[in-house]
């Protein structure tokens, strides 16, 4: 009897702590990789996310960076007396099974995101939920994917100028980032595949570590090592921006003689697009920082995101800015939009109804971008310094 009496006052001690956890205002630290323009705009967004659904958010920004500065950033977080009940980061190559590992110790919960899980943490500790049950998700868009899409599109446009015939290979050179970025190295996979299977011929292929000036002084290189070349594919726009100054450096004409395209719908990237300079950027995971947000306060609130490990992983699909939808797409990286969304709407933790209805990070994404786009006043765009 008297065993019972104390299993059943555990049971309600348990029931009490929950309903309190939920009700308190959870404390999350974002640690970025970098603190590039792309990454302000990351956190400038998430911030607008939680002070809509009232989360403590601190970001801390890597300004050396690399793997081992990343590590040490949160190690130096998860020492401190005042523990996050959540970190957010970005998968680096070679550490990130580390900062698993020593979170799950501590009981702070983890959330991935923006690049896929490396194959090396994957062999030692599965996915979300699988051994490590801090790690409660990880979400990011399909890399590999965009890689191919990219190389695609700048194949129909340099078609479209008539710089190639349908049954001539397009000879391209490419710019990627750090080697210890997963990103990068899943957007590389995507340019390989697509040109060891389509009409591309890839000349070359760099590592310019996200640089501007890096990019623009390889590429300069590259363009007197290959004078065919007549596309450019770039892992980011900051990339492909400085890709843009050696192009005009030698005389040619991008967007005219030679197609360029990269990722990140940066600002500086949509103002060379309605310029006719850059082709496309696929973009729109500058907003993966505050959905993840999302997720973690309806977790909170004991509305989960994921069934179990098979769901707890999310991807979603990168889309194009151009030419034809560019204003669109400015009014979705404006901050006066992200100010005017109130985003409780998209709470499920808040919103009984959204429970019975479909769930998906690609659907939450479209959700995000109708709602912005709507936002017509003109206002600063992000990134804008």
């Amino acid at each position: 009897m008297m065993f019972r009496t104390a299993l059943l006052a555990l049971l309600v001690l348990c029931a009490l702590l929950r309903v309190a956890e939920a009700g308190t205002r959870p404390n999350v630290v974002f640690l970025s990789p970098d603190d590039s323009r792309f990454w302000h705009m990351v956190a400038d967004f998430m911030g607008e996310v939680a002070s809509d659904l009232n989360l403590e958010l601190e970001v801390q920004f890597d300004q050396d960076r690399h793997r081992f500065s990343y590590l040490q950033m949160a190690e130096q977080v998860l020492s401190r007396d005042d523990r996050p009940d959540y970190l957010v980061i970005m998968c680096k190559e070679h550490v990130t099974t580390q900062i698993l590992m020593h979170a799950n110790e501590l009981d702070v919960k983890v959330f991935t995101f923006n690049t896929d899980v490396p194959e090396a943490t994957r062999a030692a500790v599965g996915m979300p939920r699988e051994t490590l049950p801090n790690w409660i998700g990880h979400m990011a868009p399909d890399n590999v994917e965009g890689g191919a899409n990219l190389i695609a599109i700048l194949e129909q446009h340099a078609q479209s100028l008539t710089l190639t015939e349908p049954s001539q290979p397009l000879p391209v050179v490419a710019l990627t980032g750090t080697r210890d970025s997963s990103a990068g190295t899943d957007r590389d996979r995507g340019l390989k595949a697509a040109t060891d299977a389509e009409n591309s011929e890839l000349l070359q292929l760099v590592h310019a570590d996200w640089s501007q000036q890096q990019a623009k002084d390889k590429m300069l290189v590259l363009l007197r090592r290959y004078p065919q070349a007549v596309a450019i594919w770039s892992a980011s726009d900051g990339m492909a921006l400085g890709a843009i100054e050696a192009v005009k450096r030698t005389g040619r004409q991008p967007g005219k003689d030679l197609v360029i395209g990269g990722f990140d719908w940066e600002p500086h990237a949509l103002e060379a697009i309605r310029e006719g300079e850059l082709v496309v950027s696929l973009g729109r995971h500058f907003m993966g920082g505050g959905l993840a947000l999302l997720l973690l306060h309806d977790y909170h609130q004991g509305v989960d995101f994921a069934d179990g490990p098979s769901s707890a992983a999310l991807s979603y699909r990168f889309e194009p800015a151009t030419r034809d939808n560019v204003d669109t797409v400015e009014r979705i990286l404006t901050p006066a939009s992200w100010q005017a969304v109130n985003f409780q709407q998209f709470s499920r933790a808040l919103n009984a109804g959204l429970q019975d209805k479909p769930f998906s990070a690609d659907h939450l994404m479209d959700q995000f971008s109708e709602a912005l786009a709507q936002h017509r006043e003109s206002g600063e765009v992000a990134g804008h310094r």
